[in-house]
């Protein structure tokens, strides 16, 4: 069944909508609660949801180059630069929010106090979980530049990348899950 231009404009429209709302999630902060990493906090979650609606969207330009479409190869190379870019700066934003989450009053210690699973397992867990889409990422970008490009194992060199951008985004999401969970539970 081929989808209509009418069916098309409204699902642009509804996932432009989605995108917009979507990202206005982190800006709620600006309007918590008093915090001293308030800005740290917008910057991290902004960079957060940008990231993760970034690497859906290199998804997509890998399912293009899985069948083999004409100049996909270049345009996942593109997407996926762009994602391990957004990645890398999040992860720097978020280090600098770690200060001051470390810091002697700050919500490491409400959280090790009222509720130790929150800090041990989920803060934890999130921070290494998320930075497994630096090595993900870069993996791909690389077998996608060195190996696709030379025509070397091309069913081959595909798969892996699809395992590596599974991994990634996997990652990815699972980091701004728990970050939503552990804002949600202490304005971190």
């Amino acid at each position: 069944m081929k989808i209509g231009p009418q069916f098309r404009d409204l699902a642009v429209a509804q996932g432009f909508i989605a995108v917009v709302l979507f990202l206005l999630i982190p800006l709620a902060n600006a309007f918590g609660g008093p915090s001293a990493n308030r800005l740290a906090g917008i910057l991290h979650g902004v960079g957060a949801s940008m990231t993760l609606l970034v690497a859906t969207y290199t998804w997509h330009a890998y399912y293009m180059y899985v069948r083999g479409a004409q100049g996909a190869r270049l345009k996942l190379e593109r997407r996926l630069l762009v994602t391990n870019l957004l990645v890398l700066l999040t992860v720097i934003i978020g280090n600098w929010l770690y200060i001051g989450y470390q810091s002697p009053e700050g919500a490491a210690e409400w959280f090790k106090l009222h509720l130790p699973f929150g800090h041990r397992v989920v803060m934890e867990y999130k921070e290494f979980v998320s930075l497994m889409a630096i090595p993900c990422g870069i993996t791909a970008a690389v077998c996608l530049r060195r190996f696709a490009s030379s025509g070397d194992g091309g069913r081959e060199v595909r798969y892996a990348v699809g395992v590596l951008l599974s991994m990634m985004w996997l990652s990815l999401l699972i980091g701004f899950v728990f970050g939503l969970v552990l804002s949600k539970w202490k304005g971190v």
